[in-house]
C-alpha cells in the first residue's frame, strides 16, 4: 500500500520540477537557466531533479511536450463558426488571443526567440519543430475555414505562417514589455489584406459577392 503514496509524491515532485523549470526557461531562456536555479525554485534537491530527468536537456524537452500538449489541447476544433469571412475572422482571432493568455509560458518556450540554444540537444530541438508543424497545420487549417481555401492549401499556409509570425512577434516584445498584447485587430485587417493579395473572396460563405480587393471600402 506504501508504493501508491510514494509513486504519488513522484508524480508531485515531477510537476513541481517541471512548473519551475518551465516558468524559468520561458523566462530567461534555456541556455541561462540552470539546474540549480530550478532546485532553488521548486525546493527539490539537484540529486531528485538528476532523478526524474538525467539532465537539464531532459528537464528541457519534458518541459517542451508538456507545453505542446497543453496548448494544442486548449486550441478548438479548427472548424470556425460564423455567416462570413469577417465573422469567421474575428472567432478566430478571438480562440487566438484565449489561447496566448492561457499558455503565456509555453508559448514563450515553444514560439519566442532564442529558447533553442546551440547546447540543448536534437531531441529538443525536434521537440519545437513538432510543436510548430502541429501548430501551423492547425493555424492553417482554422484559416481556410475562414475564407473557404479547402482548394487552395497554398495561400491557406501562407495565411497562417503570417499569423504564427505575427505571434511571435507579441512572444518577443513580451521580453521588454510583459504587458504587450497581440493586436488582433491589426492582424484581422493584414489578414484580409493579404487574402486580397491572392484575390481570394471575402464576402458572403459560397463564393458570392465582392472580392477580396473591396476589403478597402468595407473597413
Amino acid at each position: 500500500m506504501a508504493e501508491a503514496p510514494a509513486q504519488d509524491r513522484g508524480a508531485r515532485s515531477r510537476d513541481a520540477i517541471l512548473d519551475s523549470a518551465g516558468e524559468l526557461m520561458s523566462r530567461y531562456g534555456y541556455a541561462a537557466t540552470s539546474i540549480s536555479m530550478i532546485s532553488a525554485e521548486c525546493g527539490l534537491p539537484a540529486s531528485s531533479i538528476y532523478w526524474h530527468f538525467g539532465s537539464k536537456d531532459g528537464i528541457y524537452v519534458a518541459v517542451l511536450e508538456r507545453a505542446r500538449t497543453a496548448l494544442l489541447t486548449a486550441l478548438p476544433p479548427a472548424e470556425v463558426p460564423g455567416a462570413d469571412v469577417a465573422e469567421r475572422l474575428d472567432a478566430f482571432l478571438a480562440e487566438v488571443q484565449r489561447a496566448f493568455h492561457r499558455q503565456p509560458h509555453g508559448l514563450k518556450l515553444l514560439l519566442g526567440l532564442g529558447m533553442v540554444q546551440q547546447d540543448a540537444s536534437a531531441a529538443a530541438v525536434a521537440e519545437v519543430h513538432h510543436y510548430r508543424d502541429a501548430l501551423v497545420a492547425w493555424t492553417r487549417d482554422a484559416l481556410s475555414a475562414v475564407f473557404r481555401l479547402h482548394d487552395r492549401p497554398q495561400v491557406a499556409d501562407e495565411l497562417a505562417r503570417f499569423t504564427l509570425r505575427m505571434a511571435s512577434g507579441t512572444v518577443v516584445a513580451r521580453w521588454f514589455d510583459p504587458s504587450a498584447v497581440m493586436d488582433t485587430g491589426a492582424l484581422h485587417v493584414a489578414l484580409l489584406a493579404l487574402a486580397a493579395h491572392h484575390d481570394v473572396l471575402v464576402h458572403g460563405t459560397s463564393g458570392e459577392g465582392s472580392r477580396s480587393r473591396d476589403v478597402t471600402d468595407r473597413e
